[in-house]
């Protein structure tokens, strides 16, 4: 039986694992794992400049589109009855936009989880979005005051819809929306 101050009967598992030998990893182990990963994986990766101009096309598209869509008062489909697509008033028309931006924004929202910066821009966009509504309460406005604020208030709904569902967008991807607030050079 060796004693206890031998080498062979260490003090503590610091001091077993310390004589261990030092194990050397083989001269091509990297391209081992390397080569086992390619084998097993299916070569259809999307190609660099594929990914690059889809990004490019909805970069010019989408404004584009916003821009020919700007005034749906003013959008009429060819061929029908022009009371069954638009009403007459522009207000009434502005009435059912902001309706539908605000049932659309009731579903995207999700404040469970935001990070600070997306918390700090969202609260500002319901700031300039209380704003608008405080003025539509006074009662001594014009008929042009009236569409004017509506006009902003629907533009303001279209701002907060974008950027909450932007945030569901990267949510879903396991992402966070993450904005400079502040540039300090």
């Amino acid at each position: 039986m060796p004693d206890a101050t031998s080498p062979m009967n260490p003090a503590s598992w610091h001091d077993a694992f310390a004589a261990l030998p030092a194990e050397a990893p083989p001269a091509d182990g990297w391209q081992g794992v390397v080569t086992r990963l390619d084998a097993r994986r299916p070569r259809t990766r999307t190609p660099l400049w594929l990914a690059t101009a889809a990004a490019v096309l909805l970069a010019v598209a989408v404004p584009w589109q916003l821009q020919q869509v700007a005034d749906p008062v003013d959008t009429i489909v060819a061929g029908t009855d022009t009371a069954s697509v638009a009403p007459a008033d522009p207000l009434e028309a502005l009435y059912a936009e902001s309706a539908q931006l605000e049932s659309l924004l009731a579903v995207a929202r999700d404040d469970r989880m935001a990070s600070a910066t997306a918390a700090a821009l969202a609260g500002e966009l319901d700031v300039r979005l209380a704003t608008v509504d405080a003025a539509l309460m006074q009662p001594a406005l014009s008929r042009e005051e009236r569409i004017s604020l509506w006009r902003e208030r629907v533009d303001s709904l279209r701002v907060i819809t974008s950027f909450e569902s932007n945030r569901r967008w990267l949510a879903a991807q396991g992402a966070q929306y993450q904005a400079a607030l502040v540039s300090i050079d």
